[in-house]
């Protein structure tokens, strides 16, 4: 496997993210071609979609981050919530990178964002297989540190089941699903970095995935509380919030 960093100019508020990927693509004297992974950092199609909100305080941010939340979890120093699916705090609000007094939501529908990239690109450079990942940093509980996590995904697979399989010894796997998108995700997280790197852009190239034009959405990663082995760790998650998400 490859992993290409792409550096790209600031984008603000607005930009096309398309014209930007090209942009970085040429500057870089490189292009996609079939078999690849583009992994791409959510918060610059965020910017893309302008979804900056200005913040005249800390209550109008959490204020803004309960209207984000599908469900809250706790109300701590941070807000713990499910939003599209992901346990992720304060509903992956983010102020870094950000100009000052902002904040940025994440993407309108990862997924169909990510479907709607994809599109443009496979045209633009004449391909058939082609994967798109929307990344985001996350962090773990019981963890130091962030690592990638996928948002959205398209045009591949994202998540390999291997129950039914057998191991090295003969064992049938019995739990084990590999979370292909997130692996991708954290892999061009270490090229992103977390500060002004500015390597919004990293194809994955070499890596054997499943390309599929099957229509990714959130359920197919998530697993709801009473079927989770963490289930242990998640008492407070009703069934309240604005909407059902199991």
């Amino acid at each position: 496997m490859e992993l290409i960093p792409l550096k790209s100019r600031l984008i603000r508020a607005g930009d096309d993210i398309i014209e930007a990927v090209k942009d970085a693509l040429k500057k870089s004297k490189t292009t996609l071609k079939n078999g690849d992974v583009l992994a791409i950092a959510s918060k610059t199609v965020a910017y893309a979609q302008r979804r900056l909100v200005y913040v005249t305080s800390e209550k109008a941010f959490r204020d803004l981050v309960r209207h984000e939340s599908d469900v809250i979890l706790d109300d701590g120093d941070m807000v713990i919530s499910l939003k599209n699916k992901i346990l992720i705090p304060n509903a992956g609000i983010d102020r870094s990178n950000t100009p000052k007094g902002y904040a940025v939501l994440w993407p309108k529908d990862p997924f169909k964002s990510a479907r709607a990239i994809r599109a443009h690109l496979k045209k633009q450079y004449r391909l058939t297989r082609l994967g798109v990942v929307l990344s985001d940093s996350h962090c773990q509980p019981l963890r130091a540190g962030v690592t990638g996590i996928a948002i959205g995904w398209a045009g591949f697979e994202g998540v390999r089941d291997e129950r039914g399989k057998k191991d090295l010894f003969g064992n049938k796997m019995q739990y084990t699903q590999i979370n292909l998108a997130d692996d991708i995700a954290a892999a061009a997280n270490l090229l992103m970095g977390e500060t002004d790197a500015r390597i919004p852009f990293v194809i994955v190239r070499g890596l054997d995935v499943k390309f599929t034009e099957r229509v990714a959405k959130p359920a197919d990663y998530f697993i709801p509380p009473n079927r989770c082995i963490f289930k242990a760790l998640l008492p407070s998650i009703t069934l309240s919030g604005k909407s059902k998400l199991w």
